[in-house]
């Protein structure tokens, strides 16, 4: 048990392989989405298209556009600014915009932090 603990089994052994076949395994066979190592702002909802979260007095949108894009431009910012007013209903003043891409890097939504009301 203790040669297990301390590792001093020498590189090429068998039990060397066969700790680096589980550091493989774990690495290669356990999905992505089990960590879920993602801020929370830049969560989508499965149904609809805005969240909003609280931070630091800021209010940040999340915003999923209709289909994915290959490009962040100044068009698809527009676009998704667009649809956060028409969804409040009222003119948005943003302070900070990120755009959200999946994990192919197409990008499928924009967080919008909205500028806070004095």
């Amino acid at each position: 048990m203790k040669r297990h603990l301390l590792w001093t089994f020498d590189r090429g052994s068998f039990q060397w392989d066969i700790l680096c076949l589980l550091i493989l395994a774990f690495l290669f066979l356990i999905p992505r989405d089990a960590f879920h190592d993602v801020p929370e702002f830049m969560k989508l909802p499965d149904a609809g298209g805005l969240r909003t979260t609280n931070k630091d007095g800021n209010t940040i949108f999340t915003v999923k556009l209709d289909g994915p894009r290959f490009l962040d431009t100044d068009e698809t910012r527009k676009m998704a600014e667009g649809m956060l007013e028409h969804l409040l209903g009222e003119p948005v003043n943003r302070t900070k915009i990120q755009p959200i891409r999946d994990w192919t890097g197409r990008l499928i939504g924009y967080a919008i932090w909205k500028e806070k009301k004095s």
